[in-house]
């Protein structure tokens, strides 16, 4: 009796059949989970973006309202714009180094250069601004308490060696084109990013609950000229 190649054929099929379902079902559960993860870290992005515009919005319509213009709220509006930016540029960089769904991270010679460029020149401007800020407030500290501790938890970080790391090593780490290591770079960009969030949530939760208030600086008292104390 000759061998039944039609019936090896059908099994051989249905074994290819049931194998590729089973790579279809493994890769969407990969899919959906990535998914999943990349829309966490969306909602996160755009919660931690959304605080910074509120703040922002809230601080100019303070001063707007005032007929002589407040140094101090001033200067604290030009320290949030930084934050936002450095966040945008932290956000940009997590996002294209360390994708979640099914892509690798740009490693082409100067990728990121305008983003790493910007986070050095905030970092840089940021810490300025913060040491202005301080100046500006010598002698209202209880005032300010929020806010100064704010911008020392934002400090921290800008001193820190994952932030540095990013801004002095990721240009040669892409131009090597280590997949792998320029992941790395990505995650360090999230770690900061929750970091950040978390300084941001807990600030607008002081100003918003401190005495019911919900201006983000004190109101000047009668008769203050407003000028700078340098």
């Amino acid at each position: 009796m000759g061998r039944d190649y039609w019936g090896q054929f059908l099994k051989d099929s249905e074994k290819v059949v049931r194998d590729t379902n089973d790579i279809i079902r493994k890769n969407y559960e990969t899919i959906v989970e990535n998914v999943g993860d990349e829309t966490r870290r969306m909602i996160k992005r755009i919660d931690c973006l959304n605080k910074l515009i509120d703040m922002e919005l809230q601080l100019k319509t303070e001063s707007n309202g005032s007929s002589i213009p407040d140094e101090k709220k001033k200067q604290f509006l030009e320290i949030m714009e930084t934050v936002h930016r450095i966040v945008d540029s932290l956000q940009n960089i997590n996002a294209l180094c360390n994708p979640l769904i099914g892509e690798q991270p740009h490693v082409n010679p100067g990728a990121h250069e305008s983003d790493i460029s910007r986070l050095e020149t905030d970092r840089e401007n940021l810490r300025n601004q913060i040491n202005r800020f301080r100046q500006t407030v010598v002698g209202s500290e209880n005032e300010f308490a929020p806010q100064l501790t704010f911008l020392t938890q934002v400090e921290s970080i800008l001193q820190g060696r994952a932030l540095r790391t990013i801004c002095f090593e990721l240009r040669n780490v892409i131009d090597g084109g280590d997949s792998e290591s320029v992941k790395k770079y990505g995650g360090l960009a999230e770690a900061i990013l929750q970091q950040m969030d978390g300084h941001i949530c807990m600030l607008d939760w002081e100003l918003k609950n401190d005495n019911g208030s919900n201006q983000l600086l004190p109101a000047e008292p009668e008769g203050d000229n407003n000028t700078t104390l340098f």
